[in-house]
């Protein structure tokens, strides 16, 4: 990592697509569903899954939509992906870590998926299930486990509430065939609408926005997906430009924080003198009744 990049990576939201948690998504969701349903036995609960309209549907409604949903695809093609969303311990605590509101995230985070295939699909046309989790767990590849100071499939410490959903890869009326995983791009705006095209960058960049208009997040610079592009892949001089910006905004952040101290400052002088006046008076009524 290069110099400055770590400064707060970790306050950073994560959303990432992949083909599955338990290997290939040529065949049934099947596998990867009762993988996702295995907290629910450890933590002896069933937390049902979610879509853009409903938050009671059970794991076989999950394998029978995704399954079904495969129209013309061939046995070797992939039939479904997986969506993680993760927020930061800030963004956690900003939404009370209250599930409901990490799934009306999730639903925006859909909303953004649609829109960025550029081919005028909305949420309505993308067919998922999603799934709260509460917790992570150690793997044998973690250091912890490696080292045996934690054994392999015992919860991480901290929160780490995240969703997990599984999208259909063609739409949800099983007619059109979308993949977040194209690299394709048109010769011209017309070529690239018809064929489509997916910014898996431009799609994190939307995400991000997504949960601080959802949620009126006021996020940091450092915590921007801009900032961390910059300092992770960005030449020497973007490096130097995002540190002065840095710099400049937390000078800015100062000088907030220093005037929204003087009105507290104001009170306590005016509490003081109103004390001191009330101190007069008892002195003055205290005089005049020894009289």
């Amino acid at each position: 990592m290069k110099p400055g990049a770590n400064s707060n990576l970790s306050d950073m939201a994560h959303v990432n697509i992949t083909a599955s948690e338990t290997g290939g998504n040529t065949g049934s969701c099947g596998q990867l569903t009762d993988y996702l349903e295995k907290e629910n036995q450890k933590l002896g609960k069933k937390e049902l899954w979610f879509d853009q309209g409903r938050d009671d549907i059970g794991p076989d409604q999950v394998k029978t939509g995704i399954d079904q949903n495969v129209a013309k695809l061939k046995k070797t093609e992939a039939k479904f992906y997986l969506i993680n969303i993760s927020p930061s311990g800030k963004e956690l605590d900003h939404i009370g870590n209250d599930p409901q509101k990490l799934k009306a995230f999730a639903r925006e985070v859909m909303k953004e998926y649609a829109e960025n295939f550029n081919k005028g699909l909305s949420e309505q046309d993308i067919k998922y299930y999603g799934k709260i989790e509460y917790n992570r767990y150690y793997t044998h590849e973690d250091p912890e486990v490696k080292q045996g100071l934690r054994q392999r499939g015992e919860a991480k410490e901290g929160s780490h509430m995240h969703a997990q959903l599984i999208v259909s890869r063609k739409t949800a009326d099983n007619g059109r065939l979308i993949s977040p995983m194209t690299n394709h791009r048109g010769s011209n705006a017309g070529h690239s609408q018809k064929f489509g095209q997916f910014d898996r960058l431009g799609f994190t960049e939307r995400c991000e926005k997504a949960f601080d208009r959802t949620f009126s997040y006021k996020r940091d610079l450092t915590e921007t997906f801009q900032y961390r592009k910059v300092m992770l892949n960005g030449t020497a001089m973007e490096r130097a430009d995002m540190i002065v910006a840095e710099r400049g905004y937390q000078a800015r952040q100062a000088k907030e924080q220093g005037q929204a101290l003087e009105p507290s400052k104001r009170e306590k002088k005016e509490l003081a003198q109103q004390q001191e006046t009330g101190q007069e008076q008892q002195k003055k009524h205290g005089i005049s009744r020894g009289l």
